[in-house]
């Protein structure tokens, strides 16, 4: 899980890496659940959060440098 402090500290170009590395991850653990592999279900749930943090940073990064 991801800490809001640890992707604030990141640029934007470091956030859509961690956002497009996410997203595969996630797609990955639906594969897995679709196919009765997964452990850890919850893993799907702390996932997709994660991308929502990144996204919402981003957003906040995008939206202060406008404004600069």
């Amino acid at each position: 899980m991801l800490k809001p402090d640890e992707i604030r500290e990141m640029n934007i170009a470091e956030l859509q890496m961690k956002e497009q590395d996410l997203k595969e991850e996630y797609f990955n653990l639906r594969y897995q659940k679709t196919m009765n592999r997964l452990e850890n279900p919850w893993k799907l749930h702390e996932v997709r959060r994660d991308i929502a943090r990144v996204k919402t940073i981003i957003r906040e990064k995008k939206s202060m440098q406008n404004e600069e």
